[in-house]
């Protein structure tokens, strides 16, 4: 659906937004829980609804409590795996 692209003083990354109304948010800068790019990112993901969700040994999963999470020193395999399985997700709001 859209990309959204951040370039300032505390973030350096992207955002994608699916067809399934799923956002992914991909920031690497000092200020986030990354080494900067080097080799890894911190992931984020929400649905349309704010719902924050975590990608862990079985795929995504919700993150009870409308609490928000962020996913720490993710590599390129991981964020490559985390948007093809988010890009597949169902939204129950649909």
């Amino acid at each position: 659906m859209n990309f959204k692209a951040e370039n300032n003083e505390w973030h350096h990354g992207f955002q994608m937004t699916f067809e399934n109304q799923f956002t992914i948010s991909v920031q690497f800068s000092k200020h986030n829980y990354s080494d900067q790019g080097k080799t890894t990112a911190e992931v984020a993901a929400w649905d349309n609804e704010g719902n924050w969700f975590y990608f862990g040994d079985y795929g995504w999963n919700i993150i009870e409590n409308r609490d928000t999470e962020v996913m720490s020193h993710q590599t390129t395999d991981d964020v490559a795996r985390m948007i093809s399985e988010l890009v597949k997700l169902k939204n129950e709001q649909q």
